[in-house]
């Protein structure tokens, strides 16, 4: 995809076409983006292009390392009922549950500082680098897993980190907002995709009811006022997309042989309203929101898991493990080898 501007004559490209980092090769380059995609076009464009390339964000996001302290693999830390329980409160939450995570508020308050301390010395995040929002927040938003090299770029000069927003093309680059001019024979876009439904007509897309975060769906896959459509893998995201995608074609094969009920549409209804809410009351405003999970992808698995009568609990009787260790596909292995 490569976007054009009649002004620019240079080239606009976005990040699903930039593949080759010899594209920039002797190259004045400007990204523009805070997220990983961003972020990797901006490393591979330093190795080739004529100068440090400049990197256009308006909010910085939290980086994540592979291994926490350099030594813990984060999944420890983030794929556990230890970690999800860290996470704000899920709205389905019993009351018990609702009074601890409020009693308990100021743990987690501390710890994620302290997740925040760590992350800033891994990465020698600087303060006018520091993202706007905490990183239990963030991670629902921009927040990515990197390695080191970016952070050694900027540390090196090899990357040119502005925060800001592109306000006009002129012929030889860009403007910014703050009026910084920009030279640029090459602009690429990290800023992720707009989704588009014209595969559906007017009347089908009106009762979809899209919002402007998104399309909110029972369980992320039914559309409850348009019948025989389901939606799989198209409208969520998870920390582990694969595995999901994997779980709710299980859950919608059970559907249609009859193994799992859909509620009525009333109650589909009230279900996707509490859900809106709950994530319009704290998750940060983007495009995607009715599709984010993210590190709630465990409670989002055991919605699903539990519709098909399953165990949701699958490392018990361990308890030890059920808490602390993460979850990974291979906990859900026997659902996907048991007979259909």
């Amino acid at each position: 995809m490569q976007i054009r501007n009649h002004k620019f004559q240079g080239e606009i490209l976005h990040s699903c076409t930039f593949t080759d980092r010899k594209q920039a090769t002797g190259k004045k380059v400007v990204v523009i983006g805070g997220g990983k995609s961003a972020i990797d076009n901006a490393v591979s464009a330093a190795k080739e292009s004529s100068e440090p390339p400049t990197l256009v964000c308006r909010n910085w996001h939290w980086p994540v390392p592979r291994l926490l302290l350099n030594m813990v693999p984060f999944k420890y830390g983030t794929y556990s009922r230890f970690g999800h329980w860290m996470l704000h409160p899920y709205y389905g939450e019993g009351s018990v549950a609702q009074w601890f995570h409020g009693t308990c508020a100021p743990v987690k308050w501390i710890w994620w500082r302290v997740v925040e301390l760590m992350f800033r010395g891994q990465f020698h995040i600087k303060s006018d680098m520091m993202p706007p929002d905490g990183i239990d927040t963030d991670l629902f938003s921009g927040g990515q897993i990197l390695n080191y090299e970016f952070r050694d770029m900027l540390s090196q000069g090899k990357i040119n980190p502005i925060c800001g927003s592109v306000d006009k093309f002129t012929e030889k680059g860009v403007v910014l907002t703050d009026g910084t001019e920009l030279s640029a024979d090459i602009v690429i876009y990290g800023t992720g995709f707009a989704k588009n439904y014209d595969l559906f007509d007017k009347v089908i897309q009106e009762k979809l009811s899209i919002q402007k975060d998104g399309l909110y769906l029972y369980r992320n896959i039914i559309p409850p006022h348009v019948p025989d459509v389901a939606f799989i893998g198209s409208e969520v995201s998870t920390s582990n997309n694969i595995l999901t995608h994997g779980i709710q074609a299980l859950w919608l094969s059970k559907l249609m042989t009859g193994k799992v009920t859909l509620p009525s549409i009333r109650q589909m209804d009230k279900t996707i309203e509490k859900e809106r809410a709950w994530k319009r009351s704290w998750m940060p405003a983007m495009s995607s929101r009715a599709s984010i999970w993210q590190l709630h992808m465990m409670k989002y698995h055991d919605n699903l898991i539990g519709d098909m009568n399953e165990a949701k609990f699958r490392k018990m009787p361990n308890c030890f493990g059920e808490i602390l260790m993460p979850y990974s596909a291979a906990d859900y292995r026997s659902l996907f080898l048991s007979k259909q």
